[in-house]
């Protein structure tokens, strides 16, 4: 699941347009922590809103089989505090050590993996630049596809063997450590949203031509002048329009 920079801001975007998503029990999650620590509400009080809430926007939802998950979720999420991070900010020195390494798909993933390492540091003084996160979500994220699992590795032994990154000594430990990493310079881009990394990355350096989805802000490649929404929320357009065309003509 990428990652949410400001928890409260996406509680409140799931709250108001009931979108809950792929992963319900992640979406009640914050919003579970969203009550309990901003709207101060007790856990049966949470237990009620999220309840009401799956009512009214989860599809065929059963009361009875998501009570636990519920009840599970409005005691422990007053125990995690919020995370309420406005952006990662990315220097001019970096980028130009990224630009340095050559192929655009490696610029990418290590574009990606120092947004990652520099969040890390900021939520953990003891981080000292190691990317805890799955490589798949990595690449995910930098939009870079490979043809063969292998390559996934092969790409991250080229870029280690720049000396850009490290990889962990231990033998069961599959993170890396970025070795540039400037939390001191002053930010030439602010990186507000995980979930297209390797977009940002190529907006920014004007590699190619990107627009914002206008429902969900979500970076997408500008194909055409009618560009306005990415996919996901395309097809939600679609499906209310067939619902308010159903709805005026039965």
């Amino acid at each position: 699941m990428p990652v949410i920079l400001n928890e409260t801001k996406q509680a409140r975007y799931i709250i108001q347009t009931g979108e809950i998503g792929a992963r319900p029990a992640a979406s009640l999650f914050l919003m579970g922590k969203y009550y309990r620590q901003k709207e101060k509400l007790s856990k049966e009080e949470t237990f009620m809103k999220l309840n009401e809430f799956m009512e009214r926007h989860y599809k065929n939802y059963n009361a009875a089989s998501w009570e636990d998950i519920l009840e599970d979720i409005a005691a422990k999420t007053v125990k995690y505090p919020l995370q309420e991070i406005a952006s990662v900010g990315i220097t001019r020195p970096e980028l130009t050590q990224i630009a340095s390494i050559g192929p655009v798909k490696y610029q990418k993933l290590l574009f990606t993996m120092l947004c990652y390492a520099k969040l890390y540091n900021m939520l953990s003084e003891t981080n000292d630049g190691w990317v805890n996160t799955d490589i798949r979500e990595l690449y995910k994220s930098a939009r870079v596809t490979v043809k063969y699992k292998k390559d996934k590795f092969l790409y991250l032994n080229d870029i280690e063997s720049s000396g850009m990154i490290s990889f962990s000594n231990k033998n069961d430990n599959l993170n890396m450590k970025v070795n540039f990493i400037d939390m001191s310079g002053k930010p030439v881009l602010n990186i507000e949203d995980f979930r297209e990394l390797g977009y940002e990355y190529l907006y920014f350096t004007g590699q190619d031509r990107f627009i914002r989805c206008s429902e969900c802000q979500r970076l997408i490649r500008q194909t055409g002048k009618n560009t306005r929404y990415c996919d996901s929320c395309k097809q939600k357009k679609r499906l209310e329009a067939k619902r308010n065309w159903w709805k005026n003509n039965h």
